[in-house]
């Protein structure tokens, strides 16, 4: 079963976790990948880090490549994900591996990544690989003002966060941690912006839904509202 917290505090809605990214067909072919990834020093990405303690599969990897092909496909048909984040870019997906012992002490994720443009880190994700019964320890920690949340997802689901957030891996204490995680830049960089897009998207859904069938003029407005919303806010 997923570890979550319970948030109480709105601004935890910026925190959303990614139900069944993965179909089984797909969560199936990433599990025969995985033995083929050729794992190598986490810090390879991040020499300088004494917090980073991991394995994670090099970029070129054709096994990790493939991997990151079947994450993005998925992640960009996740109608959850275009929702909430409203992606403009996403770095390659990377396989992480933590075997007991390992962990990834309280960090702030890089806010550039290089690519070509440069690819600014406004959420990150996670997507969890293997079920949470194979491995003790290993959850992802997010601080959210006074909160602390938890969360230990089942394989094929993701949880999608802002990158501004300090986090953490906790030690892996029996078995092997799989995950794979990413970057995406969205159109809106301001979360709070992003929120009320969200929020504009409920309020089309509930109005389409109106018993005896949606207000036109209603709806007009709402799309209205939301396109020169889009429009003001997008980065171009």
């Amino acid at each position: 079963m997923p570890i979550m917290a319970a948030p109480r505090h709105r601004p935890a809605a910026m925190i959303r976790v990614l139900s069944n990214v993965l179909t089984p067909a797909e969560l199936q072919a990433v599990r025969e990948l995985l033995p083929q990834v050729r794992f190598g020093d986490g810090r390879v990405t991040n020499p300088d880090s004494t917090v980073k303690q991991n394995l994670q599969a090099p970029q070129e990897d054709p096994a990790n490549a493939r991997i990151a092909q079947i994450a993005r496909d998925a992640f960009m048909r996740h109608a959850d994900l275009r929702i909430y984040a409203q992606p403009k870019q996403m770095a390659r997906t990377t396989v992480v591996r933590y075997e007991p012992g390992m962990t990834y002490g309280w960090h702030v994720d890089e806010a550039l990544f290089p690519s070509n443009p440069p690819l600014r880190s406004d959420l990150s994700c996670t997507l969890f690989l293997n079920p949470p019964q194979e491995y003790d320890g290993g959850e992802l920690t997010i601080e959210l003002g006074a909160q602390l949340l938890t969360y230990k997802l089942e394989p094929g689901s993701a949880i999608l966060y802002p990158s501004t957030t300090i986090h953490r891996v906790s030690p892996v204490t029996r078995g092997v941690r799989l995950a794979a995680i990413t970057w995406l830049q969205s159109w809106i960089a301001d979360g709070a912006r992003r929120e009320l897009m969200v929020q504009l998207d409920e309020a089309r859904a509930i109005a389409a839904a109106q018993p005896g069938g949606p207000d036109l003029r209603m709806q007009v407005l709402l799309e209205s509202l939301r396109t020169n919303l889009f429009r003001m806010w997008a980065d171009t």
